[in-house]
């Protein structure tokens, strides 16, 4: 009994696939590979990204409510009940008047959180890539995957330009 769409060879052997066929469909996923792996990649950092994030937001929240007790803003990080985490993916540095910046250890972007001023958003994502290098533009992606509003430079610091996340 022969089976439906099986070729035959005289002998009764069953044939395989040709090397062009074979050719052809490695081609086409080597060709999906290289479409779908940077898009995998800035999903990963988005992911990761999230951890900083939720305690740069925790940290403006526990800002109000301390504006909320005490009928003022705090400056000092230790009025707050909130602590700055170990991370194994970011480096978390504690600056001046209540900031805190959170640099990646693996990829060229950094998130932080300013006292909010008239013309300063409280939480920003940036990059001390150069404008014209790849490094900036990975940055520019994911900042903007992020919600930040990637059209408005916000301020720059330490080199590079900082987008305001609208969140």
């Amino acid at each position: 009994m022969t089976k439906i769409y099986q070729k035959t060879l005289p002998a009764g052997k069953n044939a395989g696939f040709t090397l062009i066929e074979l050719l052809v469909v490695v081609l086409i996923i080597g060709i999906l590979a290289a479409v779908a792996l940077p898009k995998y990649e800035l999903a990963v950092e988005k992911a990761r990204a999230a951890e900083p994030l939720s305690v740069l937001k925790s940290l403006r929240d526990a800002q109000e409510i301390y504006y909320m007790a005490n009928g003022t803003y705090t400056t000092n990080l230790d009025d707050l009940d909130i602590e700055v985490p170990e991370s194994k993916n970011f480096r978390y540095v504690v600056s001046g008047q209540l900031s805190v910046g959170v640099h990646s250890n693996k990829k060229p972007y950094l998130l932080a959180y300013r006292f909010a001023t008239s013309e300063h958003a409280s939480i920003v994502c940036g990059t001390t890539a150069q404008s014209d290098t790849s490094d900036y533009e990975y940055a520019r992606k994911l900042c903007g995957t992020l919600g930040a509003d990637i059209s408005r430079d916000v301020g720059s610091s330490e080199g590079g330009p900082r987008w305001a996340i609208v969140k």
